[in-house]
């Protein structure tokens, strides 16, 4: 990794750093603190020489005027100690210039002049330039420690950036190992021939694929979408309960099992704000349109190419489990008896029922039915609700006579019912109350309290 080129957006790295980088406030160039130094030292110097005798310190060695230019020069570098050998040869020389010897020829009273300002100004040049020297190293130790601290920020960032998203990624991973099995249980409450049992397992399996805020199962009746399970819908909310051969959602889903998605612009003009996604339900042996999910609200995160993919395979997998349900239930429609052979079936009994009430009726003779409602049968397991037709199976078979037809009305084991040719009301009454003891006698223990309704009436009556 590159710091200086990720960090720095102007990076020169072959250039070193400026001592004129000095935040100290300058004037004409100089620091101000050099300034004040001279002036202060100057002023009191030639305070103390006129005291003196104003012979600018003539004889005294080495002069005063050394301090101010070997302490500007070592303190602040080169242009402030050359300065301060200026002000000293102006303060030494100015008004002060000596007379030349007889002896002396020109360059001897020359070098008598300007010894001392050349070796102020060689001196303020030499050390200066350490200072200088020492300055620039300091500031490229500066920018280099700076270049490190900010690399460092970098590497740490990016290390709490990778460890984020190694958290994210175990996170991610162990809720898939959940998801997994999670989407295994579901999609086995699914797996069933019973429309009822699929419709109980429908949701969690939507919960579990995409996890929807909302959602919605339509199932198809005649030439409408009727819906049939709104899950966390509000009081305020005003989505459709149903679409007609009419409306764009039942053209495109139903008519040309395409699938919306909000996000493509078309898609969104024809859901209307009815939802994000809609799908349809194809029963995979036939290729017919047996209904359709809506999701009206979804995560923003949750909506990907992933979740949509998603949910396509998941309409298909409702779609099949429903339309193999529907397939069974017409199979089971001509099957005179249940699977487990106690009981008749909902359309054989029926059909029965009717035809000895109209024979009753022309014969002379009344014709009743005692209709077994339990309750709370959905909220019960797989196994419970077998228990209960066999229960009520083993209680009819042992209470009833030849001529009585026990069969389950509900086609899901969730309405049972007794045809009784030739029994008045009143004796149907009391055989309701037979057979209300004799199940209540056979129920395992776990379901003993479980509520059963045993109502009597005549065949023409049945609602």
């Amino acid at each position: 990794m590159s710091s200086a080129s990720t960090l720095d957006p102007d990076p020169t790295p072959d250039a070193a750093p400026s001592v004129r980088d000095d935040a100290s406030p300058r004037l004409l160039g100089f620091r101000r603190a050099a300034l004040v130094e001279l002036v202060l030292f100057f002023g009191a110097a030639l305070a103390v020489d006129a005291l003196l005798g104003g012979t600018r310190f003539g004889g005294v060695q080495p002069h005063p005027f050394w301090v101010p230019v070997l302490l500007l020069a070592v303190q602040y570098g080169t242009g402030e100690g050359v300065l301060a050998a200026i002000a000293a040869t102006l303060a030494l020389r100015l008004g002060n210039m000596p007379e030349q010897l007889i002896s002396q020829d020109f360059y001897q009273y020359l070098y008598a002049v300007s010894r001392e300002p050349i070796l102020w100004l060689v001196a303020a040049v030499l050390f200066g330039e350490l200072r200088m020297r020492q300055l620039r190293e300091r500031e490229e130790l500066r920018a280099g420690m700076e270049l490190s601290r900010k690399e460092a920020d970098a590497i740490a960032r990016s290390y709490r950036q990778l460890k984020t998203v190694k958290e994210s990624l175990e996170t991610r991973v162990a809720g898939q190992l959940r998801t997994v099995v999670t989407l295994y249980q579901a999609a086995k409450s699914i797996d069933k021939l019973d429309e009822g049992e699929i419709m109980l397992g429908i949701a969690d399996l939507i919960r579990t694929v995409i996890k929807p805020d909302k959602f919605s199962l339509f199932l198809l009746n005649n030439d409408v979408l009727e819906s049939v399970t709104n899950d966390g819908w509000e009081d305020d909310d005003s989505y459709a309960r149903w679409f007609d051969a009419g409306s764009p959602v039942f053209e495109t889903v139903v008519g040309r099992q395409r699938f919306l998605c909000v996000a493509r612009p078309e898609d969104e003009r024809i859901l209307q704000g009815e939802g994000i996604l809609a799908g349809p339900l194809v029963s995979e042996d036939t290729g017919t349109v047996v209904g359709m999910v809506k999701v009206e609200s979804l995560g923003f995160m949750d909506l990907s190419v992933n979740s949509v993919e998603n949910f396509r395979i998941l309409c298909e997998w409702i779609g099949t489990a429903l339309g193999k349900a529907r397939q069974y239930r017409e199979a089971a429609a001509q099957r005179v008896t249940t699977e487990g052979g106690t009981l008749y079936t909902s359309d054989y009994i029926g059909r029965q029922a009717v035809f000895l009430g109209h024979l009753g009726r022309r014969l002379g003779f009344e014709t009743t039915m005692v209709t077994i409602k339990p309750s709370g049968m959905a909220r019960l397991s797989t196994h419970q609700r077998h228990e209960v037709a066999a229960a009520i199976g083993k209680a009819v078979r042992a209470s009833l006579r030849d001529t009585d037809l026990a069969g389950d009305f509900g086609n899901s084991g969730t309405v049972y019912g007794v045809v009784l040719p030739g029994t008045p009301v009143e004796q149907a009454r009391v055989v309701a109350a037979k057979l209300e003891t004799a199940v209540r006698a056979t129920l395992p223990r776990p379901l003993s309290g479980l509520r059963i309704e045993f109502i009597a009436e005549r065949v023409g009556e049945v609602g």
